[in-house]
């Protein structure tokens, strides 16, 4: 019988023969599927947002406001979520999580005013807490080393791909059968998920781990130690590059339909439709490009940082969304903002790859995962609110970029001269 800290953790790592099939790709598909689910369920309240502020009579800086309040508990509960997923698995915390996030969805069409609106968006990111952390573990146990860059990315390309779904598919409901009942619909979607998962992922039990790859390295037990993780450089670069990666990424999951609507002078039907078009484009760059990267880290030395290199060059291409003010056309702005979003979603895969090239203690990944996510989505939380005051101020969304722009630049600076060694995630001796 397997321990948990037995996942893989290095190259080397022993491939159990029984358990190695391709059951894996299913337990990737559901993953992917959740993190579509989980996207599109945000890009949803963008769609529906015109509708959503003229019944509550919301000014551009409330928008901004509502638009980010789902973050609040979400960055709240990033760690303490991610250190449950470690205790009980990625198959209860999955199936409670996302049936949690699809009734806050349900709820949401039924509420009556705006603070009970605010607070079924509040209980939507209780549910979606442990998303990113949950797909992270999952890959991390069932990917093989020379798989697991790609996974992740695709993974992670369930945001765009959601992201698509979720503003055309909820535009359209929303045009047809009204914000509400479309709300409502995308929510059972979610249910039915949950119903899937449960039944289809392994059941696991304290001291067994049946995922496909293991580290033959004896097992250890401890509990994450933030002062250790908070002395180690390599540790803060990945933080650092997340949290720019994550600024553009809830700014454009926030307001692009809202931005496409301005600036192009669109109907709600027809900027859910290229939002769609950016992210399916993004999606396609971002898978094509997750593939690149693995190429060339393949024969490097991954504990020593080798991937940094691939999500600096992620992040300096997610950059070119700085020229979006200078851009007046469709045919300009749609492809350009494909190839930012692409970068941004390829960045932020690689980065997540890169965390769990050096965490020492695997077995502990989810908690981990769950500390970088905390600080990043503290960052994240800032972008929607930020653009809406800007937008108050000025009246155009060129400011927003440009600032955006620089600090995805920034955090490819930190990724590039930062992390070049792998790190603890508990004290030396804890455990052992």
């Amino acid at each position: 019988m397997q321990h948990p800290a037995q996942i893989l953790v290095r190259p080397d790592a022993v491939r159990d023969p029984a358990t190695a099939r391709p059951f894996r790709f299913v337990i990737y598909a559901l993953t992917v599927a959740m993190c579509v689910i989980c996207y599109g369920d945000r890009a949803a309240l963008s769609a529906g947002m015109p509708a959503i502020a003229r019944e509550f009579g919301l000014t551009s800086g409330e928008i901004g406001w509502v638009l980010s309040s789902f973050l609040w508990s979400y960055f709240i509960l990033n760690l303490p979520s991610a250190i449950l997923l470690d205790r009980l698995g990625v198959r209860r915390v999955g199936a409670l999580a996302v049936a949690l996030w699809s009734l806050a969805m349900i709820l949401g069409g039924l509420a009556a005013g705006i603070a009970a609106f605010i607070a079924t968006r509040v209980l939507l990111g209780i549910g979606e807490a442990p998303t990113f952390s949950l797909g992270n573990k999952v890959v991390r146990a069932w990917a093989p080393p020379t798989e697991r860059g790609v996974m992740m990315t695709a993974f992670v390309c369930g945001i765009p791909i959601g992201l698509a779904g979720g503003a055309a598919a909820g535009a359209w409901l929303i045009a047809h059968f009204g914000w509400r009942p479309a709300f409502g619909m995308l929510g059972a979607l979610g249910l039915v998920w949950s119903v899937c998962w449960w039944f289809i992922h392994p059941e696991q039990h304290p001291g067994q781990h049946p995922q496909p790859y293991r580290d033959p390295s004896p097992a250890r037990r401890g509990t994450l130690s933030v002062p250790v993780l908070f002395g180690s450089s390599s540790f803060w670069g990945v933080v650092i590059a997340q949290c720019c990666a994550n600024y553009a990424n809830f700014l454009l999951m926030s307001w692009l339909p809202l931005i496409l609507r301005q600036v192009l002078h669109l109907g709600m039907v027809q900027a859910g439709a290229y939002t769609a078009y950016c992210y399916c484009g993004a999606a396609v760059i971002s898978i094509t490009a997750g593939k690149l990267g693995e190429r060339l880290m393949a024969g490097r030395s991954l504990a020593h940082g080798a991937r940094r290199k691939v999500v600096c060059a992620y992040l300096i291409l997610a950059a070119l969304m700085g020229l979006l003010p200078l851009c007046g056309t469709a045919g300009t702005i749609i492809p350009l903002l494909a190839v930012s979003m692409a970068f941004v979603a390829a960045g932020t895969g690689a980065n997540m790859a890169l965390l769990a090239d050096l965490v020492i203690e695997h077995d502990i990944l989810g908690a981990v995962t769950g500390l970088t996510l905390t600080f990043s989505n503290g960052l994240g939380i800032l972008a929607p609110i930020m653009t809406g005051y800007l937008l108050q101020a000025t009246g155009n969304f060129h400011g927003v970029f440009y600032i955006t722009a620089g600090i995805i630049l920034c955090g490819a600076a930190a990724a590039w001269a930062m992390p070049r060694r792998m790190f603890h995630a508990r004290r030396q001796g804890d455990g052992a």
